[in-house]
């Protein structure tokens, strides 16, 4: 027979986006409780000193993340496989980051540049997915981030974003600095104006 917590922690390593309790008690057979028990106990394991991953709850979801205290260290090793975006698809992240679900529209009208070859890139890249389409004149599609947004830029969830303030808050995370510092930086002040070098956003539908 398996054993359960090997199994739990290797389905979970592998997974790509956060797993319920109860998806793993439906897919595997085993009732939820059961299923809780062993992750919290395998929570435990990997909160001891050893070890530089840990098993992070959200409710019932639960994902594999690095420690943040090795945070910065990890995300210098990483740095170099890590896709590599532009200055303008920086932007377009940012925008769509901390405004989701957003349309390509109003990334373009935010930016003053017509953005949706930018966001069809970030969506390949897998940093972006449609969220389905908002009940506006025209139907136009949505779009937020992904599982691989949080794991590239080393959040456990979009709460841990940094403030687009940095003068009254703190950075939670180093690596989520140097990466998102310069497009929040720029969304800041693009929002009270534009370059008259751009050309005219799409039209807002």
């Amino acid at each position: 027979m398996k054993n359960l917590t090997a199994l739990l922690e290797g389905i979970l390593f592998a997974a790509t986006e956060p797993i319920s309790s109860e998806q793993l008690s439906l897919f595997l057979g085993i009732e939820e409780d059961e299923i809780l028990t062993e992750l919290i106990a395998l929570q435990k394991t990997f909160d001891k000193d050893h070890h530089g991953v840990r098993l992070v709850r959200h409710d019932k979801d639960f994902r594999f993340s690095t420690k943040p205290e090795y945070g910065e260290d990890i995300a210098l090793f990483l740095a170099k496989k890590r896709p590599q975006l532009s200055n303008a698809a920086l932007e377009v992240l940012s925008i769509a980051a901390y405004n989701q679900p957003v349309t390509k529209p109003y990334i373009s009208q935010i930016r003053g540049v017509a953005s949706s070859e930018i966001v069809d890139a970030l969506e390949e890249k897998g940093l972006l997915q449609e969220d389905g389409r908002l009940d506006l004149p025209g139907r136009p599609m949505s779009y937020v981030t992904t599982d691989k947004f949080l794991t590239v830029f080393g959040l456990d969830s979009l709460a841990d974003m940094p403030p687009l303030n940095p003068e009254e808050e703190s950075f939670p995370a180093a690596n989520t600095e140097i990466l998102l510092t310069d497009a929040v930086e720029w969304v800041q002040d693009e929002k009270t104006q534009t370059s008259p070098e751009d050309p005219p956003a799409e039209e807002i539908q």
